[in-house]
């Protein structure tokens, strides 16, 4: 061919004609059903060979500002999972057979549905080839983590709580144990009185020991960061605080024994036996203090329990199951009518492609480009 002929060929664009495609189609319709159905049936088929699934549904309420969903998905809570049931395992299919991976496999099952809104409880959902190990374990899981979660060494709040409550309590006890000491002390040698300089020295030797106490439970709960600065700073206050209180105590005892030699039996409600004996002065201030230092002690440990179960309250983590799961009644996945719906498409776009391959030539409109 010369290059004058080759100037002469036009070249030429074409576009689909739809309504003659739509013709085509619509003449061929048996054959796009018929593609349509079998392979639909065809992936029906194909759908029988994939393992069955059956998903079990547990509905649960963390309360609490902490998510829960790092316990749920860890390892060593599947791990616990597979003490309890070892029957699963055959249902897993590590490529390396060892608990660690088992457990992988085991939490790759778990899927975690967050609420929307508060109104919704958090879905937690398991996915098995066994419909009965499948409910076994989400039950299984949330029971575990219920446990765990409820446990007071998971929360902070409620060991502070606890910690201060045992403290109370031994406190409280102390109390009734110097009360009782007092109690009997005056009931056997008298009602006896201090001087107004006395009984003013002995408060303050009180106030000053339940502030040394209070820094000494500060300094307990703190112990567990070593390097923490508050820690060093309570340690210091404690030191300070010891030798006040060394001084007081050397000055109370003074003020004590030169009352004693001094004192008469015109006193009101000194007898004649306190004036004769300083030691029992001592042995009554000594008594006073340890009732004092109690009080307040006690006082300060249940303004600080009454806080730690505010604060419990406010940040504390707890965990209800709302329904538990039970036994699915038919798999999850496969889906059958989705396999059937896909592969219907597939079937209607082969046969598509086949009228455009026979016929394709009656549905385009030539273009020429001038």
């Amino acid at each position: 061919m010369t290059d004058e002929h080759k100037a002469e060929v036009k070249p030429q664009l074409f576009k689909i004609n739809l309504d003659m495609l739509l013709w085509q189609l619509w003449l061929h319709r048996s054959m796009l059903m018929k593609y349509a159905i079998l392979s639909g049936l065809l992936a029906v088929i194909i759908s029988l060979f994939f393992t069955s699934l059956y998903t079990a549904e547990i509905a649960f309420l963390p309360v609490g500002s902490k998510q829960l969903g790092v316990f749920l998905k860890s390892r060593s809570t599947a791990m616990l999972v597979l003490e309890a049931l070892p029957e699963v395992k055959p249902l897993l299919h590590p490529k390396i057979p060892t608990s660690e991976n088992y457990a992988n496999e085991l939490s790759q099952c778990l899927t975690i549905k967050h609420a929307a809104t508060q109104d919704y409880p958090f879905m937690l959902k398991v996915e098995l080839g066994n419909a009965t190990m499948a409910a076994n374990v989400a039950n299984t899981y949330m029971n575990l983590v219920a446990s765990f979660v409820n446990s007071p060494e998971f929360d902070m709040a409620q060991r502070n709580t606890r910690f201060i409550q045992g403290q109370y309590d031994f406190y409280a006890a102390g109390l009734r144990k110097a009360e009782d000491a007092l109690r009997s002390f005056q009931e056997q040698h008298g009602i006896i009185l201090l001087d107004s300089q006395t009984a003013a020295t002995v408060g303050l030797v009180a106030q000053i020991e339940a502030r040394l106490i209070k820094k000494e439970i500060e300094l307990q709960a703190l112990q567990s960061a070593p390097e923490n600065p508050v820690a060093k700073k309570r340690a210091n206050e404690i030191a300070a605080l010891k030798d006040t209180l060394t001084e007081l105590k050397g000055e109370q005892e003074g003020l004590i024994i030169a009352g004693g030699a001094n004192a008469g039996d015109s006193r009101t409600g000194i007898n004649h036996g306190l004036a004769e004996a300083p030691r029992l002065r001592l042995e009554h201030r000594r008594l006073s203090r340890e009732v004092s230092l109690a009080e307040q002690t006690c006082m300060y440990l249940q303004s600080q329990l009454t806080s730690a179960r505010i604060q419990q309250e406010k940040e504390g983590v707890s965990f209800m199951i709302i329904d538990a799961a039970i036994v699915p009644d038919r798999p999850s996945h496969p889906k059958r009518w989705l396999f059937a719906l896909l592969g219907a498409l597939i079937g209607f776009l082969l046969a598509t492609l086949k009228i455009l391959y026979y016929n394709g030539r009656q549905c385009l409109t030539d273009l020429e480009i001038k």
